[in-house]
C-alpha cells in the first residue's frame, strides 16, 4: 500500500515513519512538511538514515492523490480540518493523529464527530 504523511517533520510525524518503514505491505512514497520542503527525511530525522531516501514535499492534494492509498496526517491539532476534507472528497483513506477527529462513545451509539463541515454519523 502506498502511504503518504502529512506533517512528517516534527515528533508524530519521525516516529509515524519509524514504524512504517519496516512494515512489509507499506511504501512511502510522499511525505510533506512546509519548512523541510525539498530536504532528504533523515536530515530531519536522522535515525531513518538508511532506511528511507527521499525528500520532503509542500503540501499538494494533488500529488497525495495520485501517489497515495492511504493519507496520515501528523499536523498540530486544529490544522487537519481543511486538509481531511479535502482528502476525502477524493475518496482516499485518511488515518488523522491530531486530535481534529474524535470518537465520542455513549452507551449505545458510536458517534464520529467530524468537524467544520463534515457530517457527524452516528452508528
Amino acid at each position: 500500500m502506498r502511504a503518504g504523511v502529512i506533517g512528517a517533520s516534527g515528533y508524530v510525524g519521525g516516529e509515524l515513519l519509524r514504524l512504517l518503514v519496516v512494515h512489509p505491505k507499506i511504501e512511502i512514497t510522499l511525505v510533506t512538511s512546509r519548512q523541510h520542503a525539498g530536504e532528504y527525511v533523515h536530515r530531519v530525522h536522522p535515525s531513518l538514515k538508511g532506511f528511507i531516501d527521499i525528500t520532503f514535499s509542500s503540501m499538494d492534494v494533488n500529488k497525495l492523490a495520485e501517489k497515495c492509498d492511504i493519507i496520515f496526517t501528523s499536523v498540530p491539532h486544529g490544522s487537519a480540518f481543511e486538509i481531511v476534507k479535502e482528502l476525502y472528497d477524493r475518496g482516499l483513506r485518511i488515518i488523522d493523529l491530531s486530535a481534529d477527529f474524535i470518537l465520542v462513545f455513549r452507551k449505545w451509539t458510536l458517534t464520529v464527530a467530524l468537524g467544520m463541515g463534515v457530517p457527524t454519523h452516528t452508528i
